[in-house]
Formats: C-alpha cells, structure tokens, sequence
C-alpha cells in the first residue's frame, strides 16, 4: 500500500480551484460601467434609428391603408358620394369658359382637393386652392357655378380588378354647386389649409411662390348625382350627405331592391362659416 507524505496528503484533501486556461475573467469595477454605458447608447441608437425608419414609412403605410379600403354597397348613395369625396386626392373641374374663342363652352381642369387631412375623418366639404393665373379661376371669377368630376378609379381601384372606369360599377359622382372664397381670418380657412397642406405638401410652396396669389376656396352644394351601377344615376340631397358616415360599418347590400329619389335636390347647403365674395 502506498503511503501517503503530510504534503501530499494535504494537496489530496484540498485540491486547488483554478480556472480553466480557455476561461477569461468578468468583468468588473470601471470596465463594468464602460460596457454598460455603451450598451445603452447602442440601444437609444437603435430606438431612435427605428422610430426614424417608421415616420417615413408613415406615409405609406398611411397610403395603404388608404388605397386598401372598401366602398359601401351602392345602394347606399349619400355614404357613396361621401366615400368617393373623402378618397378623392384630385376632381375634374369643369366650369364656363371666359375665352372669346369658345365663351360659354365649358371647360374643364385638374383641380388638387381635400374634405380633411390625410388619415383623418371625412368633413364632405371640398376646399381647393385657386389662382386667377389660371383660367379656372378667371371663368369662375364671372360665374362661380361649377360641376366636379370624382371618379372611384382616381387610384386605379377599377382598373385593377378589370373593370373600365366607364362601367356604371366604377363608382362616379358629379356635384354641383358655387365656389366661394374662405375669409383667411376664419377657422374654416385655418382648416381648409392644413388639409390641402397635409395631402398636398406642395400647395405650400404654390403659396409662398410670389405672384401666384392662390386663394383658399371650397364648394357649397346644390346638386349631387351618384352612379355607382346600372341604371343611371341617383340623386341625394345635401342633408342626407352631409349626415352620411363613410367611415360606418357597412349595411347589407341588396341589390334587388334599389329606390329612385327624386331627380333633383331640393335642399341648398346654408354655410354658418365666414366667407367673401367670389367675385373681386
């Protein structure tokens, strides 16, 4: 039997604990606080870097949202006349021509619109900016009727599940009624602008460009037609517009029964809002 020395014994008894050779040390003391102070500005970097990332996706996340909404069922004429408002980014603007050459024809133009701010809930009211540099401006100057021209392919919605803008199923709306100009000092203007600025970003610099002198305007009422199916077009007062949700959940859509209002709308808007006469 092999015996043991006092040393050996001792080193048997209590073994030293080293590390292994392929193990290194935490860190501690300053070198501590170092890692974590740079941890924590990586990590505001990176929230700070992200939300950047995600305002400017904002708008198109917004724009999808926007583009992937559904139209109420066309029987439901005011809520479609709202939808197809609320949507519109543009109309087609027609009005009576001032030029010798063609006096009293109409004339049509690309007019940028807004009823609200991009994302926000629908007001019916159309607000445009006009400029008597150009000739829509200076028909409407001499007779401020007008007819709009809102068509539900403006983003190619028809078109891209094959159906022609033409066919009665691409909704339509034409709305007629009288351009006013907005008194710049009234909330209404105050409105109008910051919705025309927040879907038309370049309206501020048509504003800010010397000589230019756009005007803030919008349309009152008189007449709304609708043709979101065969059958020619409806007719919805401006009560029933105006009191239409285009952002409320959708009814049954029976297309069987559809009733015919009257051909015209009795019912002119009465504005509460400050204006000025169109004419200068």
């Amino acid at each position: 039997m092999t015996v043991l020395t006092r040393e050996q014994y001792h080193k048997f008894e209590q073994p030293e604990m080293q590390r292994p050779s392929h193990t290194k040390s935490l860190p501690s003391g300053p070198k501590l606080w170092l890692i974590f102070i740079l941890a924590s500005l990586t990590f505001v970097a990176v929230v700070i870097l992200a939300g950047g990332v995600f305002t400017n996706l904002t708008p198109f996340i917004t724009a999808f949202d926007y583009v992937r909404d559904e139209p109420p069922p066309h029987t439901e004429y005011a809520r479609m006349a709202r939808y197809l408002v609320h949507k519109a980014e543009w109309v087609s603007m027609g009005s009576l021509s001032i030029v010798p050459a063609i006096q009293g024809f109409p004339m049509v133009n690309i007019i940028s619109v807004a009823d609200s701010a991009r994302g926000e809930k629908s007001t019916g009211v159309l607000y445009f900016y006009l400029t008597m540099l150009d000739y829509t401006a200076q028909d409407l100057s001499k007779d401020n009727r007008l007819t709009v021209m809102i068509s539900m392919d403006q983003d190619l919605a028809c078109t891209k599940q094959g159906v022609d803008p033409m066919e009665p199923t691409c909704g339509r709306l034409m709305i007629s009624g009288n351009a006013v100009k907005i008194d710049p000092s009234s909330d209404e203007f105050a409105f109008g602008q910051a919705a025309m600025y927040s879907r038309h970003p370049a309206a501020k610099k048509w504003i800010d460009t010397d000589g230019h002198n756009f005007f803030l305007c919008k349309l009152n009422i008189v007449q709304i037609a609708v043709l979101d199916f065969y059958g020619g077009p409806h007719y919805v007062t401006v009560k029933d517009y105006m009191a239409a949700d285009p952002d409320k959940q959708a009814a049954v859509d029976d297309s069987t029964q559809r009733s015919v209002p009257a051909r015209f709308s009795t019912i002119v808007s009465k504005t509460t809002t400050t204006e000025v006469p169109f004419y200068d």
